[in-house]
């Protein structure tokens, strides 16, 4: 009886030592009791494993997003502080450049009324002009009427004197007969002798008269060629100034149709200036409302630096934040380094369950990170990402914990090396996306895609060797 006791005490103690399951005997009684608790224990530190790696994972998220977040706050207090300057600067500008502009706004609108005006008058100089270019159009009418009227006069004189050429030449000639019959007569009457003496006197007055007839013609005649050279003289005058009046007349009609083309242009001008005078007083209107926004916008940037002022203190109070973010999370990786050496002891070593959520978080986590980066490449927008391969959820559970089975530890340690890979490539897509360098940010994401499937196959392939392990109840930190 003595040497059973002894037997179950000394199983009891092996177990207890090695934290294996027992079976509890009444004989083992404080035994019993002391390995339920230690159990317990180990199960409650399995807990506070989970429940801190949890915490540090959250908080080195919150870190990362804080710091990126407050970056990201700071870049854009600084730009708008910058466009409120900007805007500030151009409303200053806008509003010196309207006082300019109504200024000149003045000056048109006094253009445009003494345009009105001398539009109006210039109006009034075209119905004068047009009323003055009717009365001479008459006076031409009548003139070229007169010579007209003068023009069939001279013909009818040229006519008179075409007449009076024929009787000067009849005359000439029946003084000349006259003549050679008073000759004759003379010759007869000397012939006659004493007898024809009588007759010889009358034909010797007839020639006389004869002669002074002729003589009388004959200064007709040159008389009447003068009053026909000046009457044709008078004819060309008249045909010249006929023609001079028809010339000035064409030329009146014409200065007539541009004077009526110059008062349609001076209606559409002074409908013009209406409707100028009508967007003046728009201008106008305009510009007052300009000059409300412009002040409108200075206040506006007046309260814009105030809450970029606000918003920078805001920002440097939530940097003051991240420090002390930053030593929770120190503290909290400490205790995982820390719980990860207690880990190697029996009493506190983890479940393989535990290891297997590890890894399947991990998996899940690697998806989304490479997701994350997709969207990055394909936006080319800076995101939060964890580029600290120390610091993502993974990478703070396999640097605080190392499996004991050889074959396991085998695939553990060369993961090491690839995650360290897969994160450099989210640290080097940052600055390619920064500097715009399109072709080498897509070039960075196809190599992140080929290292990712590689580690992805590693984390299934550890996945698989745990999960037989487990089957078989082997601790992969034993």
């Amino acid at each position: 009886m003595m040497k059973l006791r002894k037997r179950a005490a000394y199983a009891a103690v092996e177990s207890i030592s090695r934290l294996r399951d027992m079976q509890y005997v009444p004989e083992n009684g404080e035994l019993n009791q002391i390995h339920q608790r230690l159990t317990g224990g180990r199960k409650e530190f399995e807990q506070a494993v989970v429940k801190t790696m949890d915490a540090l994972i959250r908080m080195s998220a919150m870190d990362l997003t804080l710091e990126t977040n407050v970056g990201t706050v700071e870049k854009i207090n600084t730009s708008i502080t910058s466009s409120i300057t900007n805007i500030s600067e151009a409303a200053n500008s806008t509003a010196n450049i309207a006082s300019e502009v109504s200024k000149a706004h003045e000056n048109l609108t006094t253009t445009i009324i003494e345009l009105s005006d001398e539009s109006a008058n210039i109006m009034e100089e075209i119905h004068n002009c047009e009323k003055e270019l009717t009365s001479i159009t008459g006076l031409s009418s009548s003139a070229i009427s007169t010579a007209g009227e003068m023009k069939a006069e001279m013909h009818g004189l040229f006519d008179v004197i075409q007449h009076m050429n024929e009787v000067v030449n009849a005359i000439n000639a029946i003084s000349s007969q006259t003549n050679l019959l008073a000759l004759n007569a003379s010759i007869e009457a000397a012939r006659a002798g004493e007898a024809g003496r009588g007759f010889a006197v009358v034909a010797e007055e007839i020639r006389e008269l004869a002669d002074r007839t002729k003589s009388l013609t004959g200064n007709m005649d040159s008389f009447l060629t003068s009053i026909q050279e000046a009457s044709q003289k008078s004819s060309d005058s008249v045909d010249i100034t006929i023609s001079e009046l028809e010339h000035m007349n064409g030329s009146i009609q014409n200065v007539w149709k541009i004077t009526g083309q110059n008062r349609t242009s001076m209606g559409h001008i002074a409908d013009s200036v209406s409707s100028l005078a009508a967007a003046s007083e728009e201008i106008s209107s305009s510009m007052n409302e300009l000059d409300h926004q412009v002040q409108n916008v200075n206040g506006q940037c007046k309260k814009l630096e105030e809450d970029t002022g606000t918003l920078a203190v805001s920002s440097h109070s939530i940097a003051e934040l991240v420090e002390p973010s930053k030593a929770i999370e120190k503290q909290l990786d400490e205790s995982i380094k820390i719980m990860g050496g207690m880990a190697q002891d029996a009493f506190y070593m983890l479940d393989n369950q535990v290891v297997l959520n590890c890894m399947h978080n991990a998996v899940t986590a690697h998806k989304g990170w490479m997701g994350t980066l997709k969207e990055i490449a394909q936006e080319g927008k800076i995101k939060v990402l964890q580029t600290d391969y120390t610091k993502c959820g993974f990478g703070r559970f396999y640097y605080a914990f190392h499996p004991l089975h050889p074959e396991v530890a085998r695939i553990w340690d060369g993961l090491g090396e690839k995650h360290r890979l897969f994160h450099s490539y989210g640290t080097k897509m940052l600055p390619a996306i920064q500097a715009g360098q399109t072709e080498e940010w897509k070039k960075i994401y196809k190599e992140a895609e080929v290292c990712s499937q590689e580690l992805l196959a590693d984390f299934q392939k550890l996945i698989r060797l745990v999960e037989e392990l487990s089957k078989e109840e082997i601790r992969i930190f034993e």
